[in-house]
């Protein structure tokens, strides 16, 4: 079910996937996101987060491990700005289905929030978070310029095990296009193009936009079990651009319910390093065997 040399950077028969902003990736790999940045301008101050995100492979294309931890900052008008790290997030994710021809993967996951965090910005609680996570490619459409398309997403449960108790249904779902996909399988237009990455070549104006993915990320919170507090949900629409060793993505912050109705735009910036790409001594894992297919490798 899952064959162990396409799993570089979500390489799935002929889709790449993106990293998404903050929905989870259902595929397994070796990157690094640092940083990932979100500004938001609130009427009466601003937030800002600093996060670095690390996921290591443990068997090729089956089983990783992530850490996540990020910096807050967050300043009210009339007071003096506060700053400090947030709780730290562990996970491990297990792809159990991989579909080459219908480009898609399923992979349950699990992440657990441990109170690490500044008392000033972190909840400082422990929370358990089991999910669900997709990517689904639409390349077995018979309409051409629909098969660039593809969707990916998560949904989950969040619950409190100390502290002020917490249940909370997540869900999160990102819609992108891939541009690539459209050149390389569509149009036919070979020229030009790195067939191991199925990305364009070359650093020229034509040649960034040939590699750009337009999306937008929905992500959401809703309370439940009785659990006190209101739904939260964001629309992020952006583009990221994927070269050879990184992707970088820049998104527009839509808050749409929960968040205030008075919140201004924010932004997010999100830079994805491909370790694997960068150096072949990130392609280790302590099980299995990692198969080093130019053909899968990114």
């Amino acid at each position: 079910m899952l064959p162990s040399s396409a799993w570089a950077h979500g390489v799935v028969g002929q889709r790449m996937f993106i990293e998404p902003l903050f929905a989870e990736d259902a595929n397994i790999k070796n990157e690094l996101d640092l940083p990932r940045i979100e500004v938001l301008s609130l009427p009466d101050g601003s937030f800002r987060t600093f996060d670095a995100v690390l996921e290591k492979a443990l068997y090729p294309g089956r089983w990783s491990v992530t850490v996540d931890q990020s910096r807050i900052r967050r300043h009210d008008r009339g007071e003096r700005p506060v700053a400090g790290f947030d709780d730290l997030d562990v996970g491990t994710k297990v792809a159990i289905y991989r579909n080459e021809r219908r480009e898609f993967v399923l992979t349950p996951a699990v992440f657990v929030t441990v109170p690490t965090g500044s008392r000033s910005v972190a909840e400082r609680r422990t929370t358990i978070k089991p999910m669900l996570l997709f990517a689904k490619g639409l390349g077995d459409l018979d309409v051409g310029w629909l098969r660039p398309l593809a969707v990916q997403g998560d949904i989950g449960y969040e619950a409190s095990a100390s502290g002020e108790r917490q249940r909370k249904a997540i869900y999160d779902m990102v819609l992108f296009y891939s541009v690539p996909y459209l050149n390389r399988f569509i149009r036919n237009a070979d020229a030009g193009f790195d067939l191991d990455h199925n990305l364009r070549l070359g650093h020229s104006l034509r040649a960034i936009l040939g590699d750009m993915f337009p999306f937008i990320e929905f992500n959401g919170g809703t309370p439940v079990s009785g659990t006190p507090g209101f739904s939260a949900t964001f629309l992020r629409p952006g583009a990221p651009y994927i070269g050879k060793y990184f992707q970088i993505s820049i998104a527009a912050d839509l808050p749409m319910r929960g968040a205030g109705p008075q919140q201004r735009v924010g932004v997010v910036v999100l830079l994805d390093l491909f370790l694997d790409t960068i150096h072949p001594a990130f392609s280790w894992t302590p099980f299995g065997k990692h198969q080093r297919d130019r053909d899968h490798q990114h």
